[in-house]
């Protein structure tokens, strides 16, 4: 017969190999053998009392009541207890007056410096044809010399991405805004509330002058958030599609140099360049109603191509197609194709 020796582990070791506490153990234990204190099971509990220094409700409106009062309702709760003390009079403390103001609602930052800014609404621009929503802004270019800035100005339409009006000038000017844009709505033959001009939050767009040229010319003005670049994404996009020009030069000579590139720029742009959002047109074209015609040409070289060599495709080709709406910031759902105003920011 063999013997089978088990080795013995102490408390201790047990214990800690089991994650429980020796004297947790003994507890249970000795409760298993009859010999622990078992403490009395709880009583359900029942709703718990209230502190004995509190303030009754009927109480509580009363001061909230006499701390709303013509006499203390612009004085500060340490200034009307002062005051009743004066008189005679207790009614809580200091604390308690702010904690029954607070509970009431009516505990506020009143110094002019923290008051609350006020919210400015999410412009949402939608176009489905041009000259119906412009998007303009000013961007720098450098000048002869270092800090020496010449300003850009583009007038941008946002349906056809061709450029309706630009000049290059040594400032910022809300002047020279204004010319640019009188200057533009009279060659694209604006008619009053036809347009909608968007930009950004600049000291020319925000300008009385602009303002009132705008409403004198029957034009929608929508502006940017502050601080929101993707709110004037097509100004941005153009201004990054000018200094991405291979030949652009790190600095212009003088205004003339500046203006002999841009007028080439915008021969450019809006005549040779095939833009990828409006489906590898040139701007011109799709701004003046020829760019369908020229889709429908490419179409027919493309179904010859198909039924030349069918084996090359997985399916009939489709040539690129003209977006049929336009957004700045388009709604998530909607169940309108053009609504009946542009929402604006003011």
């Amino acid at each position: 017969m063999i013997e089978q020796w088990t080795p013995r582990v102490g408390r201790g070791r047990a214990c800690t190999a089991m994650g429980v506490a020796p004297r947790t153990w003994r507890h249970r234990r000795q409760q298993a053998q009859g010999r622990g204190r078992v403490r009395p099971s709880r009583a359900t509990p029942g709703p718990p009392k209230p502190h004995p220094a509190r303030i009754d409700d009927a109480e509580r409106q009363r001061i909230v009541g006499l701390l709303c009062t013509q006499r203390f309702a612009d004085l500060a709760p340490a200034q009307v207890y002062a005051t009743l003390l004066d008189e005679g009079t207790y009614v809580c403390s200091i604390r308690q007056m702010y904690r029954l103001l607070h509970e009431a609602g009516l505990v506020g930052e009143r110094r002019r410096g923290h008051a609350r800014k006020p919210s400015h609404v999410k412009p949402r621009l939608h176009a489905d044809g041009p000259n119906q929503a412009w998007s303009w802004d000013i961007s720098r270019l450098a000048g002869p010399a270092r800090r020496d800035w010449l300003y850009l100005y583009v007038v941008l339409d946002i349906y056809s991405r061709a450029i309706v009006g630009w000049t290059v000038e040594t400032t910022e000017s809300d002047v020279v805004a204004k010319r640019l844009i009188a200057t533009s709505a009279a060659r694209q033959q604006v008619d009053r509330d036809q347009l909608v001009l968007h930009s950004d939050r600049g000291p020319q767009m925000t300008s009385l002058s602009v303002e009132q040229l705008l409403a004198d010319l029957g034009v929608t003005r929508s502006l940017s958030r502050p601080r929101v670049s993707n709110d004037n994404p097509f100004s941005e996009a153009n201004f990054k599609t000018v200094k991405y020009r291979p030949d652009y030069p790190d600095r212009f000579d003088d205004l003339a140099h500046a203006r002999a590139w841009m007028t080439r720029f915008v021969a450019w742009y809006n005549a040779e360049h095939y833009h990828s959002a409006v489906g590898l047109h040139h701007p011109a074209d799709v701004h003046d109603g020829t760019a369908p015609a020229i889709r429908d040409d490419r179409q027919h070289v493309l179904d010859a191509a198909y039924a030349a060599y069918p084996d090359r495709f997985t399916r009939p080709p489709a040539a690129p197609t003209i977006p049929l709406h336009v957004w700045i910031n388009k709604p998530a759902t909607t169940n309108q194709t053009r609504p009946n105003r542009p929402a604006t920011s003011t």
